[in-house]
């Protein structure tokens, strides 16, 4: 009798600790989604996001954002960016280079473009392309007469160098001038209209920044293994047949 209840006991016991277990669990999950705070113009950020500072169980540590000067930043590839949106609805964080932000004549702080930050593991952010483009920057040892490329005066060295832009094209420029070097790529908002936009336009299209898709759901997706792979509108890791 008493091994019985000894038996039911353990049995009990053994159910409650699993209860508690799965409580705890669903308790953080609930505490993760349900934060949410705010930095300058971003109001109401929430899972997955988090700022640096936010209690341990808000957000997702991936997706960390910092609050600067009463701005939202975001670090991504080394480089600094500036969040002027984020829609929950599309999964997209609009951002915009901290050194074009203000569209002043200057150079992008980070080269990024889908091939240099393509990273089989990392799957938490993809350069959302439609309706965007690219935009190169290249440095040259003397003037140029292509009408694709557009000066940035405030960069200019004298007679001994010039900086320029050229909107859309190749992701790499395989066509540069001799005379000239690649300096960086980033993305930029598509013109409406026009293919070869003036210099203060482009200006315009970077200052307005860029889309990025984040994906939750895909990031213990590991197809460098070539057994899986990231589906991102079902944003879930999916396996080769």
């Amino acid at each position: 009798m008493r091994r019985e209840e000894s038996s039911n006991f353990l049995a009990y016991l053994f159910s409650l600790l699993i209860f508690l277990f799965v409580r705890d669990v669903q308790a953080r999950k609930l505490q993760q989604i349900q934060c949410s705070t705010s930095c300058g113009d971003i109001k109401n950020i929430s899972y997955p996001f988090r700022l640096k500072g936010d209690p341990s169980g808000c957000g997702d540590p991936n997706f960390e954002l910092s609050c600067q000067s009463n701005k939202t930043i975001l670090e991504y590839h080394s480089g600094k960016y500036y969040v002027k949106r984020i829609s929950y609805d599309d999964r997209k964080i609009t951002v915009v280079d901290v050194n074009l932000a203000n569209g002043i004549c200057g150079l992008p702080q980070k080269s990024l473009s889908y091939y240099n930050i393509y990273d089989y593991n990392d799957y938490r952010y993809h350069i959302h392309y439609d309706p965007f483009t690219k935009a190169h920057f290249v440095r040259c040892s003397s003037k140029i007469s292509d009408p694709t490329y557009r000066i940035l005066p405030c960069l200019n060295i004298g007679n001994q160098s010039y900086v320029y832009v050229r909107y859309g094209g190749h992701s790499l420029i395989y066509d540069i001038p001799e005379s000239c070097s690649f300096i960086s790529t980033v993305p930029i908002r598509k013109a409406s209209a026009d293919d070869n936009p003036s210099y203060e336009t482009i200006q315009e299209l970077l200052r307005s920044g860029f889309d990025l898709k984040w994906s939750v759901g895909c990031k213990d997706c590991r197809p460098a293994d070539r057994h899986s792979y990231c589906d991102l509108d079902q944003d879930k890791c999916v396996n080769y047949d």
